[in-house]
Parts: structure tokens; C-alpha cells; sequence
């Protein structure tokens, strides 16, 4: 089998399942442009990030609190950016931690695979082309919102509200986050012109249907 043969298969797979997991379908993401690439590899990069976050929580830190230390830890000590696709390594979880440079939607990847780490309820929501990742706070306390495509900016409910942002949130699930930066590849091969590779993601999405 051919390692195309090999990944259209995974995918197809993974794609199958009633609820995938997020991290199983990044791995997939991350070997699908690094075929060198194997899970212990990704677990460790993963790891060490974890580390680093790990050192400002305690075991009575409320959501909020996590919130504003994955914050902290991603964007003030780590000096992540966030911006536009140019590069696939901008998707592919290990060179997104080494480099410190994604887009707003794999930054929400890594909020999320963050809080599932940390036993933090969020999930990611688009809206108005906004990528948006909530943290459910515990006893009926408002939602905490970062907006991914400023840096991490806390956003209230209330100015979610005004903008009109909060009214057309559209909460994604995983196959729906996985497919997103699928798509992302394709525009991204698309406007390097590589279209090898943009077919075969191609291939991948439709197969996965």
C-alpha cells in the first residue's frame, strides 16, 4: 500500500467514526504533510506545551482562571502569532509549536486540545468569519469567549451580542474543524499552485463525505 493509498484510508476511517477525537485527526493532518512524522512525536511536542501551562494552574483554578493562563502561556511568555495561512507548517502541530505562528482556526485546535488536557469544558464557534473558542463556565456564570483572530482578545457576552456575532455562533464539531483546515490546504495549494497536492486533498474530502 502506498503511503497515499495508506492516509486516504485513514482518513476515510477516522471520518467514519460517530465522534472522532480532535487530537487523532490533527495527527492526521500533521503526517499528511510530514509523512516522517509518527504519533510519539506529536504526543511530545504536545507534552512539552503542556508543561509550560501546567506551572501556572493549581488544582482549584476555576475556567476563567485556566482561560487567561492558556492565554498568558500562548501568547505573552510563548510569543505565538496568529495570521493568515502561508505556509502549511502553519497546520501541522508539531511545526506550530516549534515556529509559534498558525492561523486563527489551528489556534483554537490548541485551545481546545489544551482545555480537553486540562478537564476544561470549550468547544470553537465561527461566526462573521470570527473563530471563536468558549470556555463553559461552571454554575451558570456567563461563558468565557476568545476571539482567535486578535491574539486572544477576551470578547463578554455582551459585545459578542452587540456585533451580532454571538446571534449567528455556529459551534463546530470535530469532523467539521478537521474538514476546516483541509479546506484551508486546498486554498492554501491552490494559490501556490501545487496542484498535486491540492488534488489529493481533494481526493481526501470528497472520500470523507
Amino acid at each position: 500500500m502506498t503511503q497515499e493509498n495508506k492516509l486516504q484510508t485513514l482518513f476515510k476511517d477516522y471520518f467514519a467514526l460517530y465522534n472522532p477525537s480532535l487530537s487523532k485527526g490533527v495527527a492526521l493532518i500533521s503526517m499528511l504533510l510530514d509523512t516522517t512524522l509518527n504519533k510519539g512525536e506529536l504526543d511530545a511536542a504536545f507534552s512539552l506545551l503542556c508543561r509550560e501551562v501546567a506551572q501556572y494552574l493549581q488544582d482549584t483554578s476555576s475556567t476563567e482562571e485556566k482561560a487567561e493562563i492558556f492565554r498568558l502561556v500562548l501568547f505573552d511568555k510563548l510569543k505565538f502569532k496568529v495570521s493568515s495561512l502561508s505556509d502549511e507548517r502553519q497546520l501541522s502541530l508539531k511545526q506550530v509549536i516549534g515556529l509559534k505562528n498558525t492561523t486563527p482556526m489551528f489556534m483554537g485546535v490548541l485551545y481546545l486540545l489544551m482545555a480537553k488536557n486540562f478537564h476544561t469544558p470549550a468547544f470553537l464557534g465561527l461566526s462573521k468569519g470570527q473563530i471563536i473558542v468558549c470556555f463553559e463556565k461552571e454554575y451558570n456564570f456567563p461563558n468565557v469567549y476568545i476571539g482567535l483572530n486578535n491574539n486572544g482578545v477576551f470578547i463578554t457576552d455582551s459585545e459578542l451580542s452587540a456585533r451580532g456575532i454571538k446571534q449567528e455562533l455556529q459551534i463546530l464539531n470535530t469532523k467539521q474543524i478537521i474538514r476546516y483546515l483541509l479546506s484551508n490546504l486546498i486554498y492554501l495549494y491552490t494559490k501556490q499552485n501545487t496542484a498535486d497536492k491540492k488534488q489529493f486533498v481533494q481526493t481526501l474530502i470528497e472520500n470523507c463525505l
